[in-house]
């Protein structure tokens, strides 16, 4: 068990060590030198190592994963030329604890004693920690792919379960039935409706991606459809931000979203309010769904596998690209969820 924990650590044990042991090797060779050793000498290269160390891991554990692939990429070089600069700086503190070798400011071997040379040991520290960065986040992407694949099948198998609710069907045949004994004028307009709601289940969702206004239209469709069995009269909106950009999504990520407003912002006594709202951001797109709560259920907050199912799935397929905000309070359900695009 505790080899098992080590075991990944292994490697950085000994390279550090290496690294610190280095000059003392070197010195072995030089015994004039090595003699002439102090604790001074001691202290100024472990709190050098120490530095080295916390920019190594700083930009292999933080800065790395964290802005690397930001599309701010300025914040990053920007922080690494901040970090560039304080290192200099810290170094020249450092070399004010160790034995006195004056040189003199402003010629060239304090230049190189004092800047070139701590910052070109700074660029070395900050490559190796990219490259061992990138090798564990191309490692990742593998890993995930493989997980991807292995769970496409059990996905897509839930998907299909998910896609349409059966009671929404069967409540949506009946108000169908209800329109042609009235001859209601919106009858065959229900019933295209429906027709392009299965159509897009069976025939559209079986890509990667859709076009995100073949999505919409499914939403539109389908929330149109929900509205016709509102016991009361209420407030139901889908706003759509008129110059949408012609993005690719995902299919059905919004529709269990959609399908708990309807299910827990209806009932038999109070007027609803149900309110989505599908906008640009400047890097993607932001889908809003807001909900007064009329029925409530001890289910609310986490709807169960649903809402893993598809927190799974935008884990999967929009890794850091993607925030999903969940709210239950002061009577309304909120989502709030923004994903990060690529433009068609």
């Amino acid at each position: 068990m505790i080899k098992q924990v080590i075991k990944p650590y292994i490697g950085h044990i000994l390279t550090w060590t290496i690294l610190y042991l280095f000059p003392y090797i070197i010195f072995l060779y030089e015994p004039s030198k090595l003699q002439k050793l102090d604790f001074a000498f001691f202290k100024t290269h472990t709190t050098n190592m120490i530095v080295w160390a916390i920019i190594f891991y700083s930009h292999l554990l933080y800065i790395g994963p964290k802005l690397f692939f930001s599309l701010k990429r300025w914040k990053y070089f920007s922080i690494l030329l901040f970090g560039g600069l304080t290192y200099a700086g810290i170094n020249y503190l450092i070399s004010l604890m160790g034995p006195p070798h004056p040189v003199k400011v402003g010629t060239l071997d304090f230049l190189f004693a004092r800047i070139i040379g701590p910052l070109f040991f700074y660029t070395v520290c900050i490559l190796a920690s990219t490259m061992l960065f990138l090798y564990n986040e191309q490692a990742r992407q593998k890993e995930l792919y493989k997980q991807m694949e292995l769970e496409k099948t059990v996905a897509e198998l839930n998907m299909l379960k998910l896609q349409i609710s059966p009671h929404f069907l069967f409540n949506t045949l009946n108000n169908i039935r209800w329109l042609v004994r009235k001859s209601h004028p919106n009858s065959e307009d229900t019933i295209i409706k429906l027709s392009e709601i299965l159509r897009y289940i069976i025939y559209e969702v079986t890509d990667s991606n859709v076009d995100i206004n073949k999505e919409i239209e499914h939403l539109r469709n389908y929330i149109e459809l929900q509205a016709l069995r509102l016991p009361i009269e209420g407030k139901v909106e889908f706003q759509v931000s008129p110059s949408i950009k012609p993005y690719s999504v995902a299919p059905l990520l919004f529709i269990h979203f959609v399908e708990n407003a309807f299910k827990y912002g209806i009932d038999s006594k109070n007027s609803p309010e149900i309110i989505f709202t599908l906008q640009n951001t400047e890097h993607g797109i932001l889908f809003l769904s807001k909900n007064k709560v009329l029925l409530k259920k001890t289910t609310l907050n986490s709807e169960g596998i649903g809402l893993s199912n598809i927190k799974r799935r935008l884990e999967l397929l929009y890794p850091r690209k993607h925030t999903l905000e969940i709210n239950n309070q002061e009577g309304y359900f909120e989502v709030k969820l923004e994903l990060t695009l690529d433009e068609n």
